[in-house]
Order: structure tokens, then C-alpha cells, then sequence
């Protein structure tokens, strides 16, 4: 623990030294991913345009002495006594977190998340990555000067499970809370957790919409198939084909590009050669798709320029905000009458049931859809992960825990991301 005269560089030695720690993508509420970093020296401009994007509201409650965008900016840097966190998207920064050393062990702390996106746990997520960075630095207790107009970060913190000591003052409510996590708000944490990786499925699993990004009028072909199981298996919804080299696609009037389709696309399926997938996803992106299945190949599992293809893929649906499933996989199920979407290429078809059914191999996942149908066992949803570039076995069994449809989760997995994480969730659900 660092005493109460601890040297003026103690976040940058104890917490910046390890700032990896604090480069992380994180899910909100919504299933979306922001990512949160240590702010940097170079954040100048950014933070000057994040102070500028937001309301009179949100910035008089952040900085209640009304500076100058400039001064506002400038003190969203970090400085030899502060750490400071920023959430961005899109290259745009949506939220700031910082605390700075004061007298007694103690350090002041303040948070503030762009308007758009209030409401959606980010606020939450850097409060708990700051009481992290506290902890590590030897600090024991978090302080914040809170206006009297605004009681939402006292609320959160009592919904989550920080013990609060409330001090009026004119003008103002002085928060005190410790640190470190209690067991409830671990377990709120964990619960907000699970929440946000339910909405991430939900994308993939509930679309309005949908893309096929490559469709293929030839059947046998990988896209070909995977067209025709959409149409074939009743999806209740629009289907896109894009082809820029066709009018027709099946039957189906074809597009472009994705940006050319009529109607909003929820998911996108991308099934082009592995150099034109990122193009593609920059055009999901601008096109607003919220998640993606990239069933091409040619990516991490094909040496070294496949891993810099797929950081490149994941940087651009990060940076979006975009879910993904795969690279390298052969798509997802769900047997729900009301969504009827059965989006992989092999020619067996699941039957309604209560099995979730997640696999890391397509040939095996593909042997055991038929072999379960042979039994008469049905499957609620299916997902080949793929890569698990994004959407991993932590992420569906979250989504299977509170699925009605699903009494069974069974898993084929040749890889942990995270163990420790894998096998705390899989405790709980068992």
C-alpha cells in the first residue's frame, strides 16, 4: 500500500506502467463494443472535440466553474498525478474517467460519457475501471464532488454496490466510497456483464434485416448455399444478396454493395475472398450493421498475414462498434418460427429443440447437426465461432443462461481466450 505521501508520479508508475491492463474492449449495454485506453499526451485534439460534442447540461455538471473548451480539454489530460481513461468509437472519444492523488491516501474521481450515449453502462464500466486502477496504486478510497442538479452518478454508485458516505456542501453533494469491489457489486458487475453479451447475441440471432455479402447464383458454392438455406429455411425478413457482378441472384434482385441495399441490414454475412473482407466491413460500418459472420478464410489460421488481416478486421468492427462472429467459420442457427434462420452452407438442417450448440470446427459441427437430427434432437440455436476473433464460447453461454429456448448447452472447443473467465461463467450456469 502507498502511504499518504506517496510520490506525485504514483499512477503513471504503478498503473500506467501496467497500462495494457487498461486497453480493452469493452460490451455496453446494447451489445455494442467501445474501447477504453489510458488517455495520452497526444489526446489534445480529441478531447477538445469530445468537450465540444457535448450538451450544456452534460458539460456544466462535468466542469462546473464553465471554462473554455481549451481549459476543458486540456484538463482531460492526464497529469504526473492523475490517470486518466477515455472510451472511443469510430475515432471519436464517447466518455472520460479520471482520478487524481489527494492528501491522505485518497484520490478525487469523476466521470463523464458523451450524450448519445448515456444510459448504455459505460458511465459504470469506467467507475469500475478506475476503482481497478485505484486499487493497483495502493489507493484505498475514492472521493466526488457531485452538483446538486445531478444525482444519476449517486444512484449508480449504490445500484452497483459502492458503499456511499454522503457530505452536503453549498452547491454541491461530496461522495466518499471505497475502491475496492464488494461481493454485490461484483456480482452486479458480472450480472451488467451478462446483460451486455445477451444484447451482443441478440444481433446475431433477432436481425430485422439481413446482407449476404458475395451470394453467388451458382448453388453448390459456399455463398451459393448459404443464400439458398436462408430463403429455403423462411427467415422472417429481408434478405440482401450483394454481387456486384450480378442483377440476380436466386431469384432474388441483387445490390452492389451493402451501402446500396433499401432497407436497414442488422447482420451481414461476408463471404468474399479473405483481401476483399475489410473493404467490406468498412462498408458495414458506414452502412450501420451491427454485427457480422465472416465465413471467409485466410485469416489468423493461415500464418502471418492472415493474423495482420484479422487484427485489421477486428480494429475496423471495434472501432464501429460492430459484433463479430468468426473469420473462418460456416455461419449460425436459429430455429425459432419467429426469426427461421438457418445461415450456414452445409445441406442439413436442424431440427427445433432445446440444444445450443456452439462449435469451433465447421467439418464437426456439421457432422453433429446431422447426427442429432438422425436422433431427433433438436437444436434452439447454433454458432460456428470460427477464429472467435470476437464473439467467443463466453459470450454464448451468457446468451444460453436466460434463453428460454435452451434447456442444454453443449460446446466443441479447441481453444480458451480467456480460461479463468470460461470457467467462472460455466460454474455459475452448471
Amino acid at each position: 500500500m502507498h502511504s499518504a505521501h506517496a510520490p506525485a508520479e504514483w499512477m503513471s508508475e504503478s498503473v500506467n506502467g501496467g497500462a495494457k491492463a487498461f486497453k480493452t474492449d469493452v460490451a455496453l449495454g446494447d451489445g455494442s463494443l467501445a474501447h477504453v485506453r489510458p488517455v495520452r499526451p497526444d489526446d489534445l485534439g480529441l478531447l477538445l472535440e469530445f468537450a465540444r460534442s457535448l450538451s450544456p447540461e452534460t458539460f456544466g455538471l462535468r466542469f462546473t466553474d464553465s471554462p473554455t473548451m481549451e481549459q476543458a480539454a486540456k484538463r482531460l489530460l492526464s497529469a504526473p498525478d492523475q490517470f486518466a481513461l477515455l472510451a472511443a468509437r469510430e475515432g471519436k472519444v464517447i466518455g472520460h474517467a479520471v482520478c487524481r492523488l489527494i492528501p491522505g491516501g485518497k484520490a478525487d474521481s469523476a466521470v463523464v460519457v458523451a450524450d448519445a450515449y448515456q444510459g448504455k453502462g459505460l458511465g459504470t464500466i469506467l467507475l469500475g475501471q478506475l476503482a481497478e486502477a485505484a486499487v493497483a496504486a495502493g489507493i484505498s478510497v475514492l472521493e466526488s464532488d457531485v452538483p446538486l442538479e445531478s444525482v444519476a452518478m449517486i444512484r449508480v454508485l449504490r445500484r452497483w454496490g459502492f458503499p456511499t458516505v454522503l457530505r452536503s456542501e453549498p452547491g454541491f453533494v461530496h461522495i466518499t466510497f471505497p475502491a475496492s469491489l464488494l461481493p454485490e457489486a461484483m456480482l452486479r458487475f458480472e450480472s451488467r456483464e451478462t446483460m451486455a453479451a445477451a444484447a451482443a447475441m441478440e444481433k446475431f440471432f433477432s436481425p430485422q434485416g439481413i446482407a449476404v455479402i458475395g451470394a453467388s447464383r451458382q448453388r453448390g458454392s459456399i455463398s451459393g448455399e448459404l443464400f439458398h438455406n436462408i430463403l429455403d429455411g423462411g427467415f422472417q425478413g429481408p434478405v440482401y444478396p450483394v454481387n456486384p457482378s450480378a442483377k440476380v441472384v436466386q431469384s432474388v434482385a441483387a445490390y452492389h454493395s451493402v451501402l446500396d441495399c433499401p432497407g436497414p441490414v442488422d447482420l451481414a454475412f461476408v463471404v468474399v475472398p479473405a483481401p476483399g473482407v475489410v473493404p467490406v466491413a468498412r462498408e458495414c460500418a458506414e452502412k450501420g450493421v451491427g454485427a457480422l459472420v465472416v465465413i471467409s478464410a485466410g485469416f489468423a489460421e493461415s500464418g502471418e498475414a492472415g493474423a495482420r488481416l484479422q487484427k485489421e478486421l477486428v480494429e475496423i468492427c471495434r472501432e464501429a462498434g460492430m459484433r463479430l462472429i468468426g473469420p473462418n467459420c460456416m455461419g449460425i442457427v436459429n430455429t425459432d418460427p419467429k426469426v427461421s434462420l438457418n445461415a450456414q452452407f452445409s445441406p442439413f438442417k436442424p431440427i427445433p429443440g432445446k440444444i445450443g450448440f456452439l462449435s469451433q470446427s465447421g467439418a464437426l459441427g456439421i457432422a453433429i447437426i446431422d447426427h442429432a437430427s438422425r436422433l431427433g434432437l433438436g437444436m434452439s440455436t447454433f454458432v460456428s465461432v470460427g477464429n472467435k476473433a470476437d464473439i467467443s464460447g463466453n459470450d454464448l453461454i451468457q446468451y444460453w443462461e436466460d434463453d428460454d429456448n435452451t434447456d442444454l448447452i453443449l460446446l466443441y472447443l479447441e481453444s480458451f481466450g480467456n480460461p479463468r473467465k470460461f470457467a467462472r461463467i460455466a460454474r455459475r450456469v452448471a
